[in-house]
């Protein structure tokens, strides 16, 4: 009986609070497994036979522009120099604005391309090295020696077009009070491009393919120094005979007399009339002068001197007057 009340005051008792009921989670799993795969360092061959295209059309383009640019540089030098038989100008002519603003548009696509062609041709050089031509095609294997071949050549060329426009355009144009770079685009009504400058200085540096793979260090001495080593002899002589001796072509054959040659004031001799000839001289920027042996001028005088960056081939047509 006591049971039985028991479980009825139990059944009448208010129940109890009871825990509030978890809310449904969703729940993610965490995967670790992927599948395997290889990721390729260098490219393959589809991507090397690209490089070697890519340069060779590089190369047939910045002939082209180099052709412009070394066009409108002499222009530029002509309009600096004035009329034949005239006095120098005290003042910058007007005439060299517009030669001078075709010329940096020129030497900015053209340093733009040689920077290009630089990049190719480290992914040509290192993939040969690593023997990923022997993938390609007889060919392709003939393109990429051609490549390496002509490279030096290129670089002859960027190193003579720097000369020209950096060295000697450049010192001529300052001479003559002109303004340079972006202050010229700016005279001539020229709208700036994206292209590098060729008026830096810093422009014109490439990458050396050689050293790609090596940390760059400071600049050498001889960088900062323009060319010579710190506590080295200043003195011209001593700084040619540190550069490679070479052979230059000295064409004569449209002088009906003789032509003295001198490079960096050190005379070489002359080229008999009507004839072409061969001289030893040593690679780099030099400063060269070819008058004819009726000039009375002596080189080193005022319009008598080009600098140019001597390398082997390099040649020198002499004109006459008639």
């Amino acid at each position: 009986m006591l049971s039985g009340f028991l479980g009825a005051w139990l059944a009448l008792a208010p129940n109890a609070p009871s825990a509030p009921a978890a809310p449904d989670a969703s729940v993610i799993p965490f995967r670790t497994d992927a599948q395997p795969r290889v990721d390729p360092v260098f490219g393959d061959a589809a991507s090397l036979r690209l490089s070697v295209d890519r340069f060779f059309s590089l190369e047939v383009e910045m002939d082209r522009v180099r052709d412009d640019f070394s066009s409108a540089v002499h222009e530029t030098l002509a309009a600096l120099a004035g009329p034949v038989g005239t006095p120098a100008p005290k003042a910058c002519p007007v005439a060299t604005a517009a030669p001078y603003a075709r010329a940096l548009a020129a030497g900015g696509r053209y340093l733009l391309l040689g920077q290009q062609l630089q990049g190719r041709y480290r992914d040509i050089r290192r993939a040969d090295d690593l023997g990923d031509g022997a993938a390609l095609t007889p060919d392709y294997r003939i393109k990429i020696k051609q490549a390496r071949d002509q490279h030096q050549h290129l670089l002859d060329d960027y190193r003579e077009m720097r000369v020209a426009f950096y060295d000697q355009l450049g010192a001529e144009m300052r001479h003559a009070s002109c303004k340079t770079g972006a202050k010229a685009v700016v005279a001539a009504g020229a709208e700036a491009t994206g292209a590098p400058n060729p008026s830096d200085a810093s422009a014109w540096t490439l990458d050396d393919p050689a050293g790609l793979d090596e940390p760059r260090g400071p600049a050498p001495a001889s960088e900062k120094t323009g060319g010579r080593a710190a506590g080295a002899d200043p003195t011209p002589g001593a700084v040619t005979m540190a550069a490679p001796a070479i052979w230059i072509d000295v064409d004569n054959t449209l002088c009906a007399q003789p032509t003295r040659v001198t490079v960096d004031g050190q005379p070489l001799g002359e080229v008999s009339a009507r004839k072409k000839t061969s001289v030893r001289t040593h690679a780099g920027p030099r400063e060269i002068c070819a008058l004819p042996t009726s000039d009375a001028r002596a080189c080193g005088d005022p319009g008598t001197v080009r600098k140019a960056y001597l390398h082997e081939g390099w040649s020198l047509t002499v004109h006459c007057d008639k």
